[in-house]
């Protein structure tokens, strides 16, 4: 396959934090435009953590991605990564005017954030979300988790030790890790990046707000140690054109390397992508 044409593009700023875009483009005029979210529980991760072998998948039918920064928490609350984060995305639109079929992608916690935009109005033609979840009222969520008794302690003051002076962008697994996980052990992730523990339900969609939401196609393993399934069968009872494609393996992020189990996977999301009509865009 041919190398990648890849562009860093300046987004916009946060208490002087740049916001940054990486653009992977395909040879051809695009017929399609993915705007990717990449997970981490809202704390680590960073935009270009998808494996060459998916992006030059996507390149090679013609798909141009773009890549996003958001603001991580805790230093920063949900009510100002996400419209920090709408902001980034219209900027990159605009520069991009004859963007066609634009699909939102989301990998756990970015499928999450892609939930949340396309509830507030983002006008998508369709919504790719591995392993996310559109709420969170899940005991899994709220209480201890089982998995994560399994790590050693992080207890919550070492977890607050963690916690930076300024806003990030990009979290190494290896330094901010810990907080996620003293999150999940202790039950206090919500509390993380929640403004408050009352505004639960105002970030999950309900049921008819899911139903506003454009053709989609979920895919999650049945046994996600992290991310219960069932966050994926409760959203696939109510968004109006969706395929939920499950997958018989006991890891979260699946596709955290390409293999060829997971390569095929993209090559059903890069036909997912192509089957869509132009001229569809759905906003809630």
């Amino acid at each position: 396959m041919a190398v990648l044409k890849t562009t860093q593009v300046q987004l916009n700023t946060y208490q002087d934090i740049s916001l940054m875009a990486t653009s992977y483009a395909p040879d051809t005029t695009p017929t399609a435009t993915i705007l990717y979210l990449h997970g981490g529980g809202l704390e680590f991760g960073q935009r270009d953590d998808l494996p060459t072998a998916y992006l030059k998948k996507f390149t090679a039918a013609g798909i141009q991605l773009f890549t996003f920064d958001y603001l991580l928490a805790p230093e920063v609350k949900i009510d100002t990564i996400l419209p920090v984060l709408r902001e980034s995305i219209r900027v990159m639109l605009d520069k991009t005017p004859h963007a066609t079929r634009v699909i939102l992608m989301g990998r756990s916690a970015g499928s999450y954030l892609a939930y949340l935009l396309l509830r507030d109005g983002f006008a998508a033609d369709g919504f790719v979300d591995l392993y996310g979840y559109s709420g969170l009222d899940y005991p899994e969520f709220r209480m201890p988790a089982e998995f994560y008794d399994s790590f050693p302690k992080v207890l919550p003051m070492n977890a607050q030790a963690l916690i930076q002076r300024q806003p990030l962008v990009a979290g190494e697994m290896k330094d901010r890790y810990p907080l996620y996980v003293s999150g999940r052990q202790f039950g206090t992730w919500l509390s993380q990046f929640l403004p408050s523990m009352r505004d639960v339900a105002a970030y999950s969609l309900a049921p008819d707000e899911l139903g506003r939401l454009p053709r989609t196609l979920m895919i999650h393993s049945t046994n996600d140690p992290d991310v219960p399934f069932a966050t994926s069968e409760y959203a696939v009872k109510y968004l109006p054109e969706a395929t939920l494609l499950p997958i018989d393996h006991h890891e979260h992020d699946f596709d955290r390397e390409a293999t060829p189990e997971s390569l095929a996977i993209y090559d059903q999301i890069v036909a997912f992508i192509t089957a869509i009509p132009v001229g569809v865009r759905a906003s809630a």
